[in-house]
């Protein structure tokens, strides 16, 4: 059923925005389908339409006031509350959910997508995704992840410039496909008119990489967080907190049940780099009890 009752937004001015009329002759795309538009896929259909890269953007979501937002904030042309209707006739689709439920929903909305279509994600690991999304569709299944994000959530928190500048993950099924298979052809395409550094990984070496310099950080502002939340005097240090600890906590705001499902998802990768990590940690220790004893 479609979500009644939503009047589609007027398309952000080109002038406005800083957008160009796409040159490539793989866009615009004709419709592109958004599955969840929280931070990110609220973010994206924003970055879309501000550029006209697709003539229609439509989302769907879980939450019908959530897909109600995203209308009036101008990240989609139409909203849909059935999945099946959501990604028929779209030449592309994105999944921009929670990486624990997107293999099962790649499994839901297979009946129904064109056998052309261009299916990508935005998660934050790859390897279990790009396997079933292979096995579904073939070449036209692309992992992908934007470098970019906020430790806010939410369709509230979405803007068209959130993906300027950043570094986007681009996971083919088949690390030797050529970058003129259509899909993969489009989608670098698009990740570069939105004015992001589209980076070709293998989804293994993509799950390493991101554990080192984005799960693992996450893991220590936890970390951190809880660490100064078990002192008596709690409150008072975080009166005298400085830059440095906003700096490196920033992130312990995010989702904990988001961010608890991409540990899990990645586990042995990050189970890996927390070793390496706490063996530096153990050395540092070790450093300072040295120079303590020395100094008795």
């Amino acid at each position: 059923m479609t979500a009644g009752g939503f009047s589609a937004p007027s398309r952000p001015s080109l002038e406005t925005e800083g957008g160009a009329e796409p040159s490539s002759p793989l866009l615009p795309f004709q419709r592109v389908a958004i599955l969840g538009v929280g931070l990110m896929g609220g973010s994206l259909g924003m970055a879309i339409r501000a550029r006209s890269l697709a003539q229609t953007v439509v989302g769907w979501d879980y939450k019908a006031d959530s897909l109600m937002l995203a209308q009036q904030r101008g990240a989609i042309d139409a909203a849909e509350l059935d999945l099946a209707l959501a990604v028929r006739n779209a030449d592309a689709i994105f999944l921009a959910i929670p990486v624990t439920v997107a293999p099962d929903l790649l499994e839901r909305i297979a009946p129904n997508v064109s056998p052309t279509a261009l299916i990508s994600d935005l998660g934050s690991v790859k390897t279990e995704i790009v396997a079933t999304g292979a096995r579904l569709f073939g070449e036209r299944f692309i992992g992908g992840h934007p470098m970019a994000g906020s430790e806010q959530s939410g369709i509230g928190a979405a803007h068209a410039d959130l993906f300027e500048g950043a570094a986007w993950a681009v996971v083919p099924a088949q690390p030797e496909s050529s970058l003129s298979e259509p899909c993969l052809a489009r989608l670098l395409a698009l990740v570069t008119a939105l004015n992001a550094r589209p980076l070709l990984l293998d989804s293994a070496t993509h799950d390493r990489l991101v554990a080192l310099i984005s799960h693992l950080p996450h893991v220590l502002a936890f970390a951190l967080r809880g660490t100064i939340e078990t002192d008596l005097e709690r409150d008072l240090a975080l009166q005298l907190a400085g830059g440095s600890y906003r700096d490196m906590t920033r992130v312990a705001s995010s989702d904990p049940t988001l961010w608890r499902g991409i540990f899990q998802a990645n586990r042995d990768f990050l189970l890996t780099a927390l070793t390496t990590y706490e063996q530096q940690l153990s050395t540092f220790i070790q450093s300072l009890r040295d120079n303590d004893s020395a100094s008795n």
